[in-house]
């Protein structure tokens, strides 16, 4: 880091200020201490006040102001773009924001159909599935026989009926030993799960609701990595910025020199 001082010669600017009130000088050397002593005067005023031996007149007249590098990419973690935006950017914003926006209109796109698939294979199953025939042939069968299975349709024995949460419409599909409750199978099939067309159709809706939410997933999972991508981003979009950018700063300070004070322009050059 280097400083170049530089003094300021403000005696004509103080004796334009000050003619009113001195009286015409019949010498040169009356000239110059008559406007010392209006210096000295005023630096002494400033020196009181400060207490100080450095005194600034007007503070900072030009500092390069840098970019936080952890502020941009908690930004564009927080929504992507804003890191890049605040960086100086302004294309990769634009970019961002775009794909974060196509992304979270793509899951709740999906989620929603996801959603309605979800209605349909269930009021299907409502239609085509008789869980009280499953229940027959279950209580059919003798206990060592039932313990062979290793899944029960939820049923409330209080109430006797079905308890038709997300298990319940998950087996009726999934597990051959519930394919006896379907309305198209007259005679109890073979255990080895002859699949009746009803119970394929019902999967079939099962399967497209599952796949719409996994895009939905997707997208969520998508979106998450142009954050992180766009925070990194925005990190060294930051640091560049503050690299491409001159780094000096201008002050005008106050300084003892001598019997008095002057004024000293600082210029401050960071490498």
């Amino acid at each position: 880091m280097r400083r170049i001082l530089l003094p300021i010669l403000i005696i004509s600017l103080s004796s334009i200020g000050w003619t009113g009130q001195l009286k015409e000088p019949v010498s040169i050397e009356g000239y110059f201490s008559a406007n010392e002593m209006v210096a000295n005067n005023f630096f002494a005023a400033e020196k009181s006040v400060g207490g100080s031996e450095e005194i600034p007149l007007t503070g900072d007249i030009y500092e390069f102001e840098t970019k936080s590098t952890k502020r941009a990419f908690l930004y564009s973690m927080l929504i992507p773009g804003t890191g890049e935006f605040y960086a100086g950017s302004r294309i990769k914003p634009a970019v961002f924001l775009g794909i974060e926006a196509l992304l979270w209109t793509g899951y709740f796109v999906y989620h929603n159909k996801g959603d309605d698939k979800k209605k349909e294979y269930k009021a299907y199953a409502d239609d085509h599935y008789s869980p009280y025939d499953y229940m027959s042939w279950w209580n059919s069968l003798n206990p060592a026989k039932q313990d062979s299975f290793s899944h029960r349709l939820p049923w409330d024995d209080y109430n006797n009926s079905p308890i038709r949460n997300h298990e319940y419409y998950e087996n009726i599909g999934k597990y051959n030993q519930f394919q006896y409750g379907w309305d198209d199978i007259n005679t109890y099939p073979d255990e080895g799960g002859i699949l009746s067309p009803h119970r394929d159709y019902y999967l079939t809706l099962r399967k497209k609701s599952n796949d719409y939410y996994q895009n939905a997933s997707t997208a969520i999972m998508l979106s998450l990595g142009n954050r992180i991508i766009s925070a990194f981003d925005a990190a060294l979009t930051a640091k560049n910025y503050n690299k491409g950018q001159k780094r000096y700063v201008i002050k005008l300070k106050a300084r003892d020199f001598g019997n008095g004070q002057v004024p000293i322009l600082t210029c401050t050059y960071r490498f």
